[in-house]
């Protein structure tokens, strides 16, 4: 479980690095960064989401 929980960290510092360089692109007018960091926050939120599924589902079965 320690290692979902290190993932789950560096899932969000992603997210959060991420989200600064799209708001940064915007402001310099940098569109297609700011693309690039929109795909990179989706793919990010997507496997935040498997993660959390896969979590729920250990907990559901009480497996380690």
């Amino acid at each position: 479980m320690g290692k979902k929980i290190l993932y789950n960290i560096f899932l969000n510092i992603g997210i959060i690095v991420l989200a600064y360089c799209a708001v940064a692109s915007y402001n310099e007018k940098q569109y297609l960064i700011l693309t690039g960091s929109i795909i990179g926050i989706a793919g990010l939120i997507y496997l935040k989401v498997r993660l959390a599924k896969n979590v729920r589902q250990i907990i559901k079965t009480g497996k380690k």
